[in-house]
């Protein structure tokens, strides 16, 4: 896992590029298992107050707007979930 986890890190290095983005990371956790259960175990774990992540769904195209993962974290999560839309999503709407 140590070896993904530097490689997530790399990854961020080339989409933040400046070092003052990059601090703002404190921890990259890999893990295997249902997506949206290894969130809630480890949200649980580690004690946090609020769960952000992406609304999108990696296999789904524009014209769904969340994703199952999503929609199980809003259904089980016992804190409050902050939703953020994949930004080429963003003002694309059917007419």
């Amino acid at each position: 896992m140590a070896n993904i986890e530097q490689r997530v890190l790399e990854n961020f290095r080339e989409e933040l590029g400046e070092v003052a983005d990059l601090a703002l990371i404190r921890a990259v956790r890999v893990r295997q298992g249902d997506p949206a259960q290894v969130i809630l175990e480890q949200a649980q774990r580690l004690a946090v107050d609020l769960l952000i992540f992406g609304s999108h769904s990696a296999g789904a195209g524009v014209d769904v707007p969340i994703g199952r993962t999503a929609v199980r974290l809003l259904q089980l999560s016992p804190v409050p979930v902050y939703m953020v839309p994949l930004a080429q999503h963003l003002g694309r709407r059917k007419v």
